[in-house]
């Protein structure tokens, strides 16, 4: 859909929300620089800065976006990766879910298929770290059955300015 001045149809003005060409543009200027400025970001794809800001804030007011700072793990002392698979009491699945998100070390926290209940990301600094976070402060949850943990060995790809990949819309080939 597209306004009057040629512009396509924000979700504020009543679209679905839309992630096109234009703001893939942007976003990959972010990824490059998470603080390149809109002037600099005009410059690259070709818009007024007034525009950027526009798209960007759409962006995160529609939640396609967030700006957040990135901490490596490895360079702040959390140099083991985690996934650890937890089975929980199905009654208390919420509780258990919202307990396991609030530990500091929890990057991730998702309900899943399979033989489990929850896949969880995490981060620790050494293997004593990682008992006192699986045995007690996971395992001691009320409604936690049982828990696999899997310790990552090597790390090829970390990301979270993953490129957004192109979506087949509902009808096309």
């Amino acid at each position: 859909m597209t306004t009057a001045n040629g512009d396509k149809a924000r979700p504020e003005d009543g679209a679905d929300a839309i992630f096109d060409s234009t703001d893939r543009s942007i976003v990959e200027c972010l990824r490059e620089d998470g603080r390149m400025s809109l002037a600099e970001i005009g410059r690259r794809t070709g818009l007024v800065e007034a525009t950027v800001r526009r798209r960007l804030q759409r962006m995160k007011d529609n939640r396609l976006l967030k700006i957040v700072p990135v901490i490596d793990p490895d360079n702040v002392g959390l140099e083991t990766g985690l996934l650890i698979d937890v089975k929980t009491e199905r009654r208390r699945l919420e509780k258990v879910t919202k307990a396991i998100a609030a530990l500091p070390e929890v990057r991730f926290v998702g309900a899943v298929t399979g033989p489990s209940d929850l896949m969880v990301e995490a981060f620790v600094s050494d293997r004593e770290h990682m008992g006192r976070l699986v045995l007690d402060s996971i395992g001691g949850i009320e409604g936690v059955i049982s828990t696999e943990t899997r310790a990552v060995l090597r790390v090829e790809k970390f990301a979270y300015e993953w490129e957004v990949p192109e979506v087949a819309k509902p009808g096309s080939k």
